[in-house]
């Protein structure tokens, strides 16, 4: 009786061994420590207006400092080590991050992306948007632009989402102000200014008299071109404003019209005697045509160029820019938010949205040496990257 006793009790003590091995998870990536979870805290999913350098940059920054914690496999960082999107970007290259993403996560590890949560709203048909909303294997899906963004705060009531670079997160109607929201499981990002700093710091370098900018005429191109900005910055600083506008591509087939109106476009604000060229954020693919368009009759007429999208048409024969986000300090400053949220309590809807980016400034010294600008010695030594073009 004894003998079967201590048996009984060796049984029961491994099959409680067993079933806390079943739902222990060894962790050193919550704030450093050595923590145990029975699930997940957090399932991120991810939604983006159409596919875009700096949006797959921000993903792919969350993933390296999830690895740098051991969240993600040591193995991504070294797949990974040398990639930037927003100098080099190709079609697809956003859905072969998410699937090596999901495949690297720790097993049990707190922090973990949903394999079937990804979706490109430009490569959906209308009908499918709904399989984005209310599911059961997210808690918190990251919108990317401002169609996800406004799609979510109309229809999600499940989960919660975070607003990644929308334009005007407020006027948009995703939030109601830099600290208030319509709903509790709404979160957008928002750098206030960070186009007036671009505008300020290009009229300083540049000294331009008459800006051409080219948008589509619409409401929503308005908004995400920061015309309104443009405008304020010709008040303050009394140069002129020149507009042109031409359609963005609704498919592959409508690029050729998209990039000969474009084209066209360049040459009337030439002929109106423009002397700088304001690239502003567009569907120009920089990698593929942003040279050819500037050789056409920018760059021939010696007018200086100013990229609204960061810095990465600077690689491609644009002269100058700044920028307005930096994917690492995004990733960082919303993981650091969710951190807030999912590890320290505070109530998703108290989490702080309002981030402003360090700036940086970068110029392309062949094309100032083909347009002949000279910039003083006193401003080269604050210009933080300089690109060279073959």
């Amino acid at each position: 009786m004894c003998i079967k006793k201590k048996w009984i009790i060796l049984l029961c003590c491994f099959s409680l061994v067993l079933l806390a091995g079943a739902f222990y998870v060894p962790q050193k990536c919550v704030n450093g420590q050595s923590v145990a979870y029975a699930a997940p805290l957090v399932r991120i999913g991810y939604a983006q207006t159409r596919e875009y350098g700096s949006f797959s940059q921000v993903l792919l920054e969350t993933a390296r400092e999830l690895a740098r914690e051991g969240c993600i496999a040591e193995s991504f960082l070294d797949k990974y080590e040398d990639v930037n999107f927003e100098m080099h970007f190709e079609e697809g290259d956003t859905e072969k991050l998410w699937q090596d993403i999901c495949d690297a996560t720790v097993k049990g590890a707190p922090y973990q992306f949903s394999r079937e949560a990804f979706f490109d709203m430009n490569e959906m048909p209308q009908e499918d948007y709904p399989d984005m909303v209310n599911r059961n294997d997210v808690d918190i899906t990251f919108t990317m632009g401002t169609d996800p963004s406004v799609y979510f705060f109309e229809h999600e009531k499940k989960n919660k989402f975070m607003s990644i670079y929308a334009a005007d997160p407020i006027k948009s109607g995703i939030v109601k102000s830099t600290t208030e929201r319509y709903t509790d499981n709404s979160y957008a990002l928002m750098d206030l200014t960070p186009y007036l700093r671009q505008l300020d710091a290009g009229y300083k370098f540049l000294q331009f008299e008459k800006l051409g900018v080219v948008y589509e005429d619409s409401e929503a191109a308005y908004d995400y071109s920061d015309i309104r900005e443009i405008e304020q910055k010709a008040e303050e600083y009394g140069f002129e404003v020149v507009y042109e506008h031409v359609d963005e591509p609704v498919s592959e087939e409508d690029y050729d019209r998209y990039y000969t109106e474009l084209k066209q476009a360049y040459r009337n604000l030439v002929d109106k005697g423009i002397d700088c060229l304001y690239v502003t954020i567009s569907s120009i693919n920089y990698e593929e045509k942003m040279q050819e368009l500037l050789d056409d009759a920018i760059i021939p007429a010696g007018v200086k160029t100013m990229a609204q999208d960061d810095l990465a048409p600077l690689a491609y024969g644009v002269l100058f820019g700044v920028t307005i986000s930096d994917a690492k300090e995004v990733a960082s400053y919303v993981f650091s938010e969710i951190r807030r949220y999912a590890e320290e309590g505070v109530p998703f809807d108290e989490l702080d949205m309002v981030y402003e980016c360090t700036p940086k400034i970068g110029i392309n010294y062949t094309t100032a040496q083909r347009i002949h600008f000279d910039l003083p010695f006193e401003d080269l030594q604050i210009v933080d990257v300089v690109y060279k073009n073959e």
